[in-house]
């Protein structure tokens, strides 16, 4: 898995938004403008080739997630994507028990710094 910080957009029923996240040691962080928050990790998959990513997604009070969803309290929801590890940038799509997918478009903006 190529660990770097990845430039993110994406498209739900309810609209679209961008995003940054960070790949590190199997772990995924990340935020977006609205105050979104994606907390993680991932492992690559012998089987597929690809990187299972497992997200957990927080909004802040009163913000629509491109679900459709907002709500006047945090809240928080699980959600799944596979990437190819190999590549700098692609597309893919973020799954949640909530219903319809988000389509994702990301890409790898730099290496991240040394220590």
């Amino acid at each position: 898995m190529q660990e770097g910080m990845y430039g993110v957009e994406y498209r739900g029923q309810a609209g679209w938004g961008v995003g940054a996240f960070v790949l590190q040691q199997g772990r995924i962080f990340g935020a977006d403008p609205a105050g979104g928050r994606y907390d993680g990790d991932y492992t690559e998959n012998a089987s597929t080739g690809l990187a299972d990513l497992r997200l957990k997604l927080t909004f802040p009070p009163n913000t629509q997630a491109v679900f459709g969803i907002s709500h006047p309290y945090e809240w928080s929801v699980d959600a799944t994507a596979r990437i190819d590890p190999r590549a700098d940038s692609g597309t893919a799509q973020l799954r949640t028990a909530l219903g319809p997918t988000v389509q994702i478009t990301y890409k790898r903006m730099r290496d991240l710094p040394k220590a």
